[in-house]
């Protein structure tokens, strides 16, 4: 079995608590004051949530683990829309892309969160989500979800992939005066400890997976590629022919050019042998 990494430690210093600044800066709340910033926490998660997530994760661990600043495992997908600009630039009726790009992303949203993924934000042309996995006194059931989590990220990332291409991508054609061949959704995945944390009065996911991700992304080569970082690839190549073999998904292992390794850097290359049947952004 390929090897799972251990729940994140708890690190002493951390990436700042997103508790009220009148605690000072390494007070943590305590009592009355812990359980209104639990509710003002989840009021801020709500809008990033899986409609579940309140049965399928420890609410309490998991708003605590937010208010004081913890590491917390995670999967994170970051997506681009290449050429969005020019899809744009190129559109008939600018209502009619704004409407396309509205559809696709409440699409984006619903897919993510049905299993169980947190959608984190729209940059404009494209998107950040991510999974959760919490720590568990029980090994075994920390290794399930860790699978679990992995393989709901690679399927859910394929099934978004399917449906920009086969029928986002036809309501664009119907507004440009000129398609490029280079339009498309790639896709980029890493896992490791990351926070969430407030900025601006929202919260958002930053830390090293993040950045993993989006390096991912920009190191797809064309339209349509799934990339993921060393640490999440090699327990998917790992499991290719095992857990998920029902995924039908390959992960090749290759070296791209990054900005920060232009030399090449190993990256592992997700392709899928079964057509899905991608979800209707109409809601439908």
């Amino acid at each position: 079995m390929a090897s799972i990494p251990l729940p994140p430690e708890e690190d002493a210093q951390s990436t700042g608590s997103t508790s009220d600044p009148s605690n000072g800066p390494d007070e943590a709340p305590t009592g009355e004051d812990r359980d209104r910033e639990r509710v003002r926490i989840a009021g801020l998660l709500e809008s990033h949530a899986p409609p579940d997530w309140e049965e399928r994760f420890r609410k309490d661990e998991l708003l605590d683990a937010i208010i004081d600043g913890k590491p917390i495992q995670m999967f994170v997908m970051a997506a681009d829309i290449r050429e969005s600009t020019m899809l744009m630039k190129e559109a008939v009726r600018f209502e009619l892309f704004a409407r396309t790009m509205d559809k696709f992303v409440s699409a984006v949203r619903g897919g993510i969160g049905t299993p169980g993924g947190w959608f984190d934000k729209f940059t404009g042309d494209g998107f950040l989500a991510y999974w959760i996995v919490q720590s568990t006194p029980e090994q075994d059931e920390y290794q399930r979800r860790f699978v679990e989590a992995a393989g709901n990220l690679a399927h859910t990332a394929h099934e978004l992939v399917e449906l920009f291409h086969r029928r986002v991508i036809e309501d664009f054609r119907r507004n440009s005066r000129n398609l490029s061949q280079g339009v498309g959704l790639s896709m980029g995945l890493d896992a490791g400890p990351g926070y969430l944390v407030q900025i601006a009065g929202e919260l958002t996911v930053v830390g090293p997976p993040v950045v993993g991700a989006v390096r991912m992304v920009t190191a797809a080569a064309n339209p349509q590629e799934i990339v993921a970082n060393v640490h999440l690839g090699e327990h998917l190549h790992g499991e290719q022919g095992g857990i998920y073999e029902a995924l039908g998904m390959t992960a090749t292992r290759e070296s791209r050019p990054t900005k920060e390794y232009p030399k090449g850097q190993e990256v592992y290359a997700l392709t899928f042998r079964f057509q899905e049947t991608a979800p209707n952004p109409e809601g439908q």
